[in-house]
């Protein structure tokens, strides 16, 4: 597969990559609010200066979460639209998974596992640990899950590496923090990484149709309703 189109939009970044014939460009932007003013317009620019049109590439990958419930919404409502108007598959991708293959990408150590601890508002984390392997790309170590800082796994090995902003952002994570090897705060999952993962989840799976691009909050409740006045 050699044209994708990647969007991501978990965090408080739009983000887009045009994958063509392995070289990448790349829309990004901090929007915290903006994904729906900003991402239409980011993936029609992209697409008009690589001359191509969309039916023309192979599928779009996404950023399937957890995240921002508004903004993943937004983001794999367009890429549902633009995959059914165009008649091309999709590719679900980890959203902790692009910040975790990022910050193995950056990291000076020979560390192999990664933890991942995102801010998940509501005073939790989104987390998962990954592993890098054999061929340099990111897989799971266990379950994404939500929960309280206090609550995120200790890691059982005398070197890993940290990543999320959840590190920054919580006191409870210092100590974790300071035990890795490495730690990337200001890592968030970005689009030309979700299509890297993509690449390589389609060399032994087949893309998707358009209708099963769903997102994946893993917190049960995302949204709460104040109570009546």
């Amino acid at each position: 597969m050699s044209s994708l189109l990647a969007v991501e939009t978990s965090a408080e970044a739009c983000s887009v990559a045009l994958l063509l014939d392995e070289e990448t460009t790349v829309f990004f932007e901090h929007s915290a609010m903006r994904h729906a003013e900003l991402l239409l317009p980011a993936i029609t620019g992209l697409l008009e200066n690589a001359d191509i049109g969309l039916s023309q590439l192979d599928a779009i990958a996404f950023g399937r979460g957890p995240g921002s419930f508004t903004s993943l919404r937004i983001g794999i409502g367009v890429v549902q639209g633009l995959a059914w108007g165009a008649d091309i598959p999709v590719v679900p991708v980890s959203s902790l998974a692009a910040i975790a293959q990022d910050a193995a990408d950056a990291a000076a150590s020979e560390a192999r596992l990664i933890c991942i601890a995102v801010d998940a508002r509501m005073g939790e984390v989104y987390t998962a640990n990954f592993r890098t392997g054999e061929n340099g790309i990111v897989v799971a170590d266990g379950g994404e899950r939500v929960c309280p800082p206090a609550e995120v796994d200790s890691i059982e090995s005398d070197s890993f590496i940290a990543a999320g902003n959840g590190f920054e952002r919580f006191s409870e994570l210092a100590g974790l923090g300071s035990n890795a090897a490495e730690c990337f705060p200001a890592e968030v999952p970005r689009a030309e990484t979700i299509a890297r993962l993509a690449i390589d989840w389609l060399s032994d799976n087949s893309p998707l149709p358009a209708g099963l691009a769903q997102p994946v909050y893993v917190r049960n409740k995302v949204a709460v309703k104040p109570p009546p006045g």
